[in-house]
């Protein structure tokens, strides 16, 4: 059998996926709330100042997205809730996109658009993840409704 027929390779692609995308969320997640209120009154309300957005729904974002991202990146890294985390992870990042394109910080739109693509690839290879926390739940309920 050659790597590429291997189902074990097969099914680590998803997941190496996965695992980066969590990886940077929960990274990305946990940095900013351990300065929360720098990351929001010290980046955010000075950077979006200048910007349509509403200074209310700046601070309300800000002081959400660093516990959306933590949650995000845990359950993308256990493989829980896949499709619905990585769904809500591919929105996430659009509206950070959206922000930056706010901001004209292009580069920055360039690199998160990297990571919908990601996102987005891992979305549709899901189905092949097997090493995932899903995968192993309904295994594990498929060998008790055998019995």
């Amino acid at each position: 059998m050659t790597t590429a027929e291997n189902p074990s390779t097969k099914s680590a692609a998803p997941a190496l996926l996965r695992w980066a995308l969590g990886l940077l969320m929960l990274s990305s997640g946990l940095s900013k709330a351990g300065n929360l209120g720098g990351f929001v009154d010290g980046y955010l309300r000075p950077a979006f100042a200048q910007t349509p957005l509403p200074a209310w729904m700046v601070a309300g974002y800000g002081y959400a997205l660093p516990l959306v991202e933590a949650l995000l990146g845990l359950l993308l890294l256990l493989g829980l809730c896949r499709r619905g985390a990585l769904l809500l992870n591919g929105l996430t990042l659009i509206s950070l996109a959206f922000g930056q394109m706010l901001l004209k910080n292009h580069p920055t739109v360039g690199t998160i658009s990297l990571y919908v693509l990601m996102t987005a690839l891992a979305l549709w290879m899901a189905g092949e993840d097997g090493w995932s926390l899903d995968t192993w739940i309904a295994r594990r309920r498929s060998k008790a409704g055998n019995r």
